[in-house]
């Protein structure tokens, strides 16, 4: 019997025995004990609704929490995707882009989601091997595809390696090169004895001949072979890039032994040179040998190109800062901006019967010295080409090809009112003073 039978229950019975007091108390007593229940079973209940109510709240902040931390994981990724340099799509089972990130769009130069993976690849290939891409714009690219677990697609990653390529194939063309040049210096090497007895034996014809027709051919032929001669030598010279022995000495025997080594050239051509120097036991270090043959490469480029019996070479020589300046000037035609952009380059020259070696070996031999060579010119006003030199240094002596780049050698002639320093901090304003 539920509650409220037996209330329905109690009631009857009071109906029934209304005047009897005991009756009465009874009924009051099963009535109290019945409102206890109701409270206590109002108070479960409401306990209970509590708790539900506090779980429900925690599993939804657990739920925000997560969604959250769902989509900063979402945000980085897509901040992570459109940063990646590659191109990442996703490609679903249809065949369709449903994802690309900038680079995708970027490499392949245009929109791609929501268009047919097989369409967009016909459009821009031209050409393809097992795992590049060869667009039409000249882009290569390399391609990777992953299918995804559930089946439903595959990620494809496209990485630009056009650049890659382009310095893997300059690579190669200095490997070529450079084995190249080895084999043209061990055959330069290899001509120089029978030359050398060459021209020894073309000195000795002008002995048994008086014949001057003969003895003009025999001079033909020295003169020929001696530029053999010279041109082997500076091969040589520019294929060691600049290693010479080193040794320390004073600057007056440089400059002695340059104009001993100048001399007869001088007086066969009507030239004449001037040397200015007013520093007293300068010492260098390198090769002495070396350095000379830089200062008579420059003064015979000068009475080569000036006019006939009318060259004037002056030589100054003085100190800037912890530098030695060897200053070499003449009075010739001078050289435009563009010239003097490529005159120290290999195998560049203007001149008939030029090797186009002369200046280039004459700037490596001056680097590895730890200085460089300079040049400033313009068109009819002669040229002046200075030969800068650490006078203190601590560095071991280098070959041309370990010194690092310089930011003058070249781009100084361009801009004659700017003042330019190289890697030495010789300002070629500063050197133009003293002219």
């Amino acid at each position: 019997m539920n509650q409220s039978a037996k209330i329905q229950s109690v009631n009857n019975s009071a109906q029934l025995n209304l005047h009897d007091p005991v009756q009465l108390v009874a009924a009051f007593e099963q009535f109290g004990r019945l409102s206890e229940q109701l409270q206590s079973s109002y108070q479960d209940l409401d306990q209970r609704a509590a708790e539900l109510t506090e779980q429900l709240a925690s599993a939804q902040s657990e739920r925000l929490k997560q969604l959250a931390e769902k989509e900063q994981v979402a945000h980085r990724l897509e901040t992570l995707l459109d940063a990646m340099p590659a191109g990442v799509l996703l490609v679903d089972d249809e065949g369709v882009v449903r994802t690309a990130n900038p680079a995708a769009e970027t490499i392949l130069e245009q929109s791609l989601t929501g268009k047919k993976w097989k369409q967009v690849y016909a459009y821009c290939a031209a050409r393809h091997t097992k795992n590049e891409l060869y667009l039409n714009s000249g882009k290569i690219l390399k391609l990777k595809t992953q299918s995804l677990d559930n089946g439903e697609g595959e990620i494809i990653l496209l990485d630009d390696i056009s650049e890659q390529h382009m310095l893997e194939s300059l690579a190669n063309r200095h490997k070529r090169l450079a084995a190249m040049g080895e084999m043209a210096a061990g055959l330069a090497h290899q001509l120089r004895t029978p030359l050398a007895s060459a021209v020894l034996y073309a000195s000795q014809l002008e002995q048994f001949s008086e014949n001057t027709k003969q003895n003009k051919a025999v001079n033909k032929v020295r003169t020929c072979l001696r530029y053999l001669e010279k041109l082997i030598n500076d091969m040589l010279m520019y294929a060691k890039g600049g290693e010479f022995s080193e040794q320390t000495f004073l600057l007056d025997e440089l400059l002695v032994t340059f104009n001993t080594r100048i001399e007869n050239r001088l007086r066969d051509s009507h030239s004449q040179l001037v040397i200015i120097s007013e520093l007293n036991d300068v010492k260098l270090t390198g090769s002495v040998d070396a350095l000379v043959s830089v200062l008579v490469n420059l003064a015979e480029n000068a009475i080569e190109v000036c006019s006939a019996d009318n060259c004037e070479i002056q030589l100054e020589v003085y100190q800037q800062a912890d530098y030695l300046i060897l200053a070499l000037r003449d009075n010739g035609p001078g050289l435009t901006l563009e010239q003097q952009k490529q005159i120290f380059q290999p195998f560049y020259t203007q001149r008939e019967g030029g090797t186009g070696l002369g200046l280039a070996v004459a700037q490596s031999i001056v680097q590895a010295h730890h200085g460089d060579l300079l040049v400033r010119s313009s068109p009819g006003k002669g040229s002046s080409f200075y030969v800068c030199l650490p006078l203190v240094r601590s560095e071991q002596f280098l070959s041309s090809g370990e010194v690092e780049p310089t930011g003058i050698s070249k781009k100084m002639t361009s801009e004659k009112n700017r003042s330019v320093n190289n890697r030495h901090g010789i300002n070629i304003q500063n050197i133009g003073e003293n002219i």
